[in-house]
């Protein structure tokens, strides 16, 4: 049902939740409660999505959106999409590991993001595994403005799907507060960014610091912050993605 301010479901004739009830977590223990029905639950707290045969138009959450990236075929959606041919090569996300390794294999994920896609930042820093902000973390202080790159990297099978996407983008919005670099911040992860790199119980030869080291970090991180037009960017870098494909999709 539309009403003036928002959309209801009168009916929602499915089988399958017709015996499915809600109850509160906080009841009494031994109180009878034959809790909410499900269809009503889903209802009472907006718990559904809206599409219009206009993509611009959504209804979530019991409000009404508006967003016109899609009205024109995707392409302001597609501006935030880059390719690399280097991607098209890998077969893992990290390579393999043995103690002599003073690099990530080039037919990684994470070899692409070294070779390729952070080759102009100045600064380099492999964050992986522990408490990491991004996988990698990047400096470019000669570019006009500086930037500062966090880098999410993942390998798949090719999927237009979100299911891929979820665990990167979840640890990239998680951390975007990280990307302020602050001192005290960089300060407690200095021992384990002077340390090589550790996995799959194999202590390889490949530094954290892949570019620049721990003085020259504090001192781009300083001037970064202080640079009032320091662009912070974030990058999902993913071989699960193919940007023809999704050229093709959107078409």
């Amino acid at each position: 049902f539309v009403g003036k301010s928002r959309i209801s479901l009168r009916e929602f004739n499915f089988p399958l939740v017709e015996d499915i009830y809600v109850e509160s977590a906080n009841g009494a223990v031994g109180e009878e409660d034959n809790g909410t029905p499900l269809k009503r639950y889903i209802d009472r707290n907006d718990l559904f999505t809206v599409l219009f045969d206009d993509f611009a138009l959504a209804y979530i959450d019991g409000s009404l959106y508006r967003d016109d990236l899609l009205a024109d075929g995707g392409g302001n959606f597609l501006r935030h999409i880059r390719a690399d041919d280097q991607l098209n090569n890998v077969t893992s996300e990290k390579g393999t590991f043995s103690i002599t390794h003073r690099s990530f294999d080039t037919n990684s994920v994470f070899g692409t993001v070294i070779n390729s896609i952070a080759d102009g930042d100045e600064v380099l820093i492999c964050d992986d595994l522990g408490t990491e902000w991004a996988d990698f973390i990047g400096i470019n202080g000669q570019a006009r403005p500086k930037t500062i790159s966090f880098y999410h990297a993942k390998h798949g099978d090719l999927s237009l799907g979100a299911s891929p996407f979820h665990v990167a983008v979840s640890q990239a919005l998680k951390n975007l507060g990280r990307m302020t670099l602050a001192a005290e911040a960089i300060e407690a992860k200095l021992p384990i960014w002077s340390n090589t790199y550790s996995n799959d119980n194999v202590q390889t030869s490949i530094l954290r610091f892949l570019r620049g080291d721990a003085a020259t970090l504090q001192l781009m991180a300083e001037d970064t912050r202080q640079s009032p037009d320091t662009i912070r960017r974030v990058f999902i870098v993913t071989s699960s993605l193919s940007l023809r494909e999704l050229e093709q999709t959107l078409t």
